[in-house]
């Protein structure tokens, strides 16, 4: 048995992925919340449960599926070692003199061999694909992960089709052979099989659906994974302005996931079992008879091409419709205030109309054109299905070709030729609305990520708040909005930027906290490119506060703990009583577990603010990076809001404060005023505050 309890497993798991110095995890280090999460899932410490978690620890850090092995040799190397009764070790190199060179919770160490049950699973990193940087290549993955099942489908379908052919063959032999001869013996025999065929058939149509479904709830699962993980992922400056055309973006991957299955089901089963059934007509009937379906098969094809061109078109107009609509209607819900307010209802509903009769009119075209393709579908079907039975009645009525029972085999398995022939011109027109779908997620494949172009962004155990800008430049559009030559804050630091509005200050903290990348310039934090710094790390390393608080659905303890693990119901209740947020919560009927809606609109703006100041206390992060925290506040939480903040920060903890409010200062020792040109006065706060205000300094020296 490896493990005796499961203590020493959360142990091991917590030394591997927080301390093991192989670059292989060194690389991704989890944040205490991954880490808990991923405790929280040892239950129990059996050799399969153990073999199981690391197998999915492999797959989150991007290693190769694990191979257990008994035997351990120097072409698997480096390899995580799971030693009875003594845990992890990961197995570095073989040197000179024989021995194993190992890394474990206990340091390095050198040992001739390992005891008898020891577990070795090869530490390989997967080949990155490039490829997966876009949404189609993504959809392909994912799908191609459902062979099994998709093929276990298809022996399915093929099975199906093959037992088809027992409807057609009966009626032939009872046409040809019953009839004339009144054989009723040969009849039983005949029903009885066909009985079972269809009986058969029924079971693996149900047997098939089943497997499909479980096949697009597993695709659904990992498409909107994969989907939403990648905007989480994005950088926030790349993010685009327009809320609704992101969300619709998003929304396409449903589209993708039928076509997906549909269009494996025709290309691999349905229309090669057509041109087999095909060739059966033509054994059976002659090449005139498959000649019409011939035919039939071109018509199909160049309806579906032309009727795709056209949705195609239709589509992306729509598309762009319904993004702007749902656009224009978050902007609305989220500013419902000032539009009722200002009167501004009339404009906005005016430009809704608008949208309306766009999307609607790109619709019913849509719709018109897909009806179009079906009717003349059915048309074309019904017109070949008539072509084959008068085609076959002429042959049996003049010429020696074709029996009664051929023609009736022959228009039984017409159905199963013209079909899927028929279903063409609708797939290739879902073909290119999923080509749409595909289109615009891919846009939101192409936005940067956090650490864009790095491959294995830095983990380090410890940043020190230590921050350096060089020639920083960023923009919204054409003109800057932020130009910094220089700038450096020292660990331990309390500095307060000032500024006009539209000077750049929420700008910068945004950048000194990672969230932007400059357009010019350097952001480093203890001398590294903030850049090739992890976002998990610089999640446990920064506490930011925006100016505008935003909450999230979800219980008030869930915003108090968003992101961090490990803190109990007192802890929060200390920090709670710290901010004044204890009021807060005392004066709601549920406490921690008050719903808090969307947005969080339930509590107001000053309230917001203390929530999320209560999370920077709970989360004691080493720099502390805060615009307008108390900009809704009234004086008396603002005081006990900044006697706990001065409670809270330690000498080794930065402060970056960006604030209009002359009651904030006196946290800080040192003052920065920021213009759109860049760093006009930097300074200890007292020989600042003279510079801005000299008459004021001049009274309080004439005073004195």
């Amino acid at each position: 048995m490896i493990y005796h309890d499961t203590q020493r497993l959360k142990s091991d798991l917590a030394w591997l992925t927080q301390e093991c110095s192989l670059p292989e995890f060194a690389a991704s280090r989890f944040t205490a919340y991954e880490l808990t999460m991923l405790q929280q899932r040892v239950s129990d410490v059996k050799e399969k449960s153990v073999r199981h978690l690391f197998a999915q620890l492999f797959e989150t850090f991007g290693l190769k599926k694990a191979r257990w092995n008994k035997k351990l040799t120097q072409q698997a190397l480096p390899a995580l070692a799971l030693i009875p009764g003594e845990g992890l070790r990961v197995v570095i190199t073989r040197e000179a003199d024989g021995n194993w060179k190992s890394e474990g919770p206990g340091g390095i160490r050198s040992e001739k061999a390992y005891p008898p049950g020891t577990l070795f699973a090869a530490l390989k990193s997967q080949r990155r694909d490039e490829e997966l940087r876009s949404a189609g290549a993504m959809f392909k993955a994912v799908a191609w992960q459902q062979k099994p099942l998709l093929f276990y489908a298809a022996v399915a379908s093929l099975s199906i089709n093959i037992l088809a052919l027992a409807t057609s063959f009966f009626s032939m032999q009872v046409y040809d052979r019953v009839i004339p001869t009144q054989g009723m013996s040969t009849l039983t025999v005949l029903g009885v099989g066909v009985f079972a065929a269809i009986f058969l058939e029924m079971l693996l149509k149900l047997s098939r659906s089943h497997l499909y479904d479980h096949a697009a709830r597993s695709m659904d699962i990992a498409y909107s994974h994969d989907i939403y993980h990648r905007f989480l992922k994005i950088r926030l400056d790349a993010l685009p302005r327009s809320i609704g055309t992101l969300s619709g973006q998003l929304q396409g991957y449903a589209t993708v996931r039928g076509f997906i299955v549909s269009a494996v089901n025709y290309v691999f089963i349905d229309f090669p079992f057509s041109m087999i059934f095909l060739a059966v007509i033509i054994m059976l009937a002659g090449w005139m008879m498959g000649l019409i379906v011939v035919l039939f098969l071109a018509t199909a094809i160049l309806a579906g091409l032309f009727f795709r061109r056209k949705i195609e078109r239709l589509t992306k107009n729509s598309s762009l419709a319904s993004h702007q609509k749902l656009g224009l209607l978050v902007e609305s819900v989220e500013n419902a205030e000032n539009v009722k307010a200002t009167g501004a209802g009339w404009s906005l509903l005016g430009r809704w109309n608008t949208l309306t009769e766009d999307a609607i009119a790109d619709d019913i075209a849509i719709r018109h054109y897909s009806e179009m393709s079906t009717y003349l579908s059915v048309f074309f079907q019904q017109f070949s299905y008539i072509s084959l039975v008068a085609m076959g009645a002429y042959l049996v009525s003049n010429t020696e070709t074709l029996t009664m029972g051929g023609l009736i085999a022959t228009t039984i398995l017409s159905g199963r030729v013209l079909s899927p022939i028929a279903m063409l011109p609708n797939l290739l027109v879902q073909w290119g609305r999923t080509r749409i779908a595909v289109e615009d997620i891919d846009r939101v494949y192409a936005l940067e990520r956090d650490n864009e172009g790095v491959e294995r962004p830095l983990s380090p155990a410890v940043l020190h708040p230590r921050f350096q800008c060089e020639q920083l430049r960023f923009g919204y559009g054409e003109n800057p909005a932020l130009q910094v030559a220089r700038l450096e804050i020292a660990p331990g630091e309390r500095v307060a930027i000032l500024g006009m509005i539209g000077s750049g200050k929420s700008t910068l903290l945004k950048l000194l906290c990672g969230l932007y990348k400059p357009q010019q310039g350097q952001v480093l934090i203890d001398g590294i490119d903030m850049h090739h710094l992890s976002r998990n790390r610089l999640n446990e390393t920064l506490g930011y506060l925006p100016q505008n608080v935003r909450l999230i659905s979800g219980s008030l303890r869930d915003n108090l703990l968003l992101g961090l693990a490990g803190i109990d119901d007192a802890a929060i209740m200390e920090a709670a009583r710290m901010s004044g947020a204890i009021a807060l919560i005392n004066a709601l009927p549920q406490g921690l577990d008050t719903t808090i809606p969307e947005g969080g609109e339930s509590v107001s703006g000053g309230q917001k603010q203390m929530i999320a100041l209560t999370r920077l206390l709970l989360m004691e992060p080493r720099a502390w990076l805060l615009d307008e925290p108390t900009a809704n506040m009234d004086d008396r939480s603002e005081r006990q809001l900044l006697e706990a903040i001065e409670q809270k920060l330690t000498p080794e903890q930065t402060l970056i404060l960006v604030t209009h409010k002359p009651a904030l200062l006196r946290l800080v020792e040192r003052i920065i005023v920021l213009t759109p040109q860049g760093i006009a006065m930097d300074g200890p706060k007292e020989a600042v505050l003279q510079k801005l205000n000299p008459a004021s300094q001049a009274r309080k020296d004439g005073g004195q």
